[in-house]
């Protein structure tokens, strides 16, 4: 990069303008264009989707060379007319005919140009009618504007114009060739947590890659609404802007995990991989009776609480075991629940599935590895300590042991295919 073109970037920047090389390059030419003694108007007909920093672009170069700005935003069915008169309101107020009417937009940038250097920008020209392309283009190329009798001609100061476009329809192809098109892309992920002041694994990020229409301009409303909120993450906040089904996630404080995971960045201050026991109530007791008859060889420790004599405690260390139990045991009914550890074996393919997301640190303490398996919709904790891996499960959550396992869809095939008996022959009973 010459050193011309990192000036220019570095002037953009301080000013809060994040302009790639190439755009910052496009930008050196248009300043030294307007430098020129020519009558002619430089001009960067700026494409791209709305929020993509376009009009962010002109407001930043006018500040950059210190030029009196001209705005007009163009709006649906606009005219020539509205570009060379204006309505006075103060006139009309007063109900003085005679100064009702002022200069319009270009008259105004021609007068300004005979004091000092002018940006006018024409905001959303898609949005006036076509004829308006035209009427342009002899104030572009010869820095004049005609009102009736009257002639109006560029000071010896330079008007850079900016025409900004959200390709509502097309601009007339002979504007386009006196101007120098400019496709203001999106900025990169990183470039876009950047000018926003986010660190590389804010959940942000995430719903860049997910969103392609969420624009710098809806970020930072976003984050000016949790400042306002005194939170880091308000999802009801966010839908303001995108559709949350798009992401794919159950929660918005998943996703800065999983950045902060992906990342190795997120510290863990979990206690110890404490084994589940589960509370098992007199109500159920039925169930725990046959759960010791039939299953006992899941090596089960069953112990009861002197204080609470209708309740009986179940050591419950494996999946495996888990599983066994809730055969014989409701984990529905709200006081026999589960939350804890358990362990559950995992192949050296499964440990470096897609489906987990292993931090990029372990725990000081005692080593252990952590991370996040995804299943469907839903996210488990896990973790890895001296060769056996682990699953926090709560059965507080609905379907959670039948989620983690994958079960739900092999128990509906099931039940297709044990609903209807065969013959030897192999013709169903039921014909």
């Amino acid at each position: 990069m010459s050193e011309k073109i990192q000036e220019t970037q570095s002037r953009l920047k301080e000013l809060g303008y994040f302009a790639s090389e190439d755009l910052a390059k496009i930008v050196l030419l248009f300043e030294a264009a307007g430098k020129r003694d020519k009558k002619s108007i430089p001009t960067l007909l700026l494409q791209g989707k709305s929020g993509a920093g376009k009009t962010f672009l002109a407001e930043t170069f006018s500040q950059m060379i210190g030029a009196d700005e001209k705005f007009v935003q163009c709006f649906p069915r606009m005219g020539t007319e509205n570009f060379q008169y204006d309505v006075n309101i103060e006139g009309v107020m007063k109900q003085d005919a005679d100064s009702s009417i002022k200069a319009g937009i270009l008259l105004q940038a021609l007068q300004q140009s005979q004091e000092s250097p002018v940006v006018l920008v024409i905001d959303e020209l898609d949005k006036a009618r076509p004829e308006v392309d035209s009427f342009l283009l002899d104030f572009l190329e010869n820095g004049r504007l005609t009102t009736g009798t009257d002639t109006y001609e560029k000071g010896k100061f330079p008007i850079y114009t900016f025409i900004t476009s959200n390709d509502k329809r097309e601009i007339d192809e002979a504007l386009i060739n006196r101007s120098k098109r400019v496709e203001v892309p999106r900025p990169s992920k990183d470039l876009f947590l950047e000018i926003l002041g986010l660190s590389e694994n804010h959940y942000l990020g995430y719903i860049y890659d997910k969103c392609p229409n969420f624009s710098i301009r809806q970020a930072r409303q976003y984050i000016e609404d949790l400042e306002v909120l005194g939170t880091e993450i308000d999802e009801e906040a966010l839908s303001q802007y995108i559709n949350l089904d798009e992401l794919d996630v159950m929660s918005l404080a998943d996703l800065q995990r999983i950045s902060e995971m992906e990342n190795g960045d997120l510290e863990f201050e979990l206690p110890d991989l404490e084994r589940c026991y589960i509370t098992i109530t007199s109500n159920n007791q039925e169930g725990l009776v046959k759960l010791f008859q039939d299953g006992n060889k899941g090596n089960f420790r069953l112990y009861s609480d002197d204080n609470e004599q209708d309740r009986m405690y179940v050591d419950i260390d494996t999946i495996e075991q888990l599983q066994m139990a809730s055969q014989y045991i409701d984990f529905d009914d709200y006081y026999n629940r589960y939350k804890g550890w358990f362990e559950y074996s995992l192949s050296d393919e499964e440990i470096q599935a897609d489906s987990i997301i292993w931090a990029g640190n372990k725990s000081k303490k005692d080593g252990t590895r952590f991370g996040i398996k995804i299943e469907g919709d839903k996210m488990f904790r896990i973790a890895m300590n001296k060769g056996n891996t682990f699953v926090y499960l709560d059965s507080a959550s609905p379907n959670t042991l039948e989620s983690f396992l994958g079960q739900q869809k092999d128990e509906i095939e099931q039940e297709y295919d044990t609903d209807t008996e065969y013959g030897d022959d192999g013709r169903d009973y039921d014909d």
